[in-house]
């Protein structure tokens, strides 16, 4: 069975739902009804979590990422865009009207 539940009830009562995943039940988490993530019971036999580089070796297989050969150079750090607006109070905006 798969229930929806919204991320403040979630936060609210974390070990009332990780019991209920225990016992195999599957968790959707909702942000505004939105569906952003499943919370499932781990096959105990799988194997535990890999380092960090065992991960990025797997995502570039996959071609989800692509690894530098190089540093980058000084002059492209200094390129820095200007931006002219001020992103905290689009931010701020953008939020205000629930977007």
């Amino acid at each position: 069975m798969v229930r929806p539940v919204k991320i403040a009830e979630l936060k609210n009562r974390l070990s009332y739902y990780l019991r209920r995943v225990q016992r195999g039940e599957s968790i959707l988490v909702c942000d505004r009804d939105r569906v952003i993530a499943r919370i499932e019971r781990v096959d105990p036999h799988a194997p535990g979590p890999e380092s960090d580089a065992e991960w990025l070796d797997r995502l570039e297989r996959r071609g989800v990422i692509r690894r530098g050969t190089g540093k980058l150079a000084r002059q492209w750090l200094a390129r820095r865009p200007t931006v002219g607006a001020d992103v905290v109070a689009a931010l701020l905006r953008e939020r205000d009207e629930g977007r």
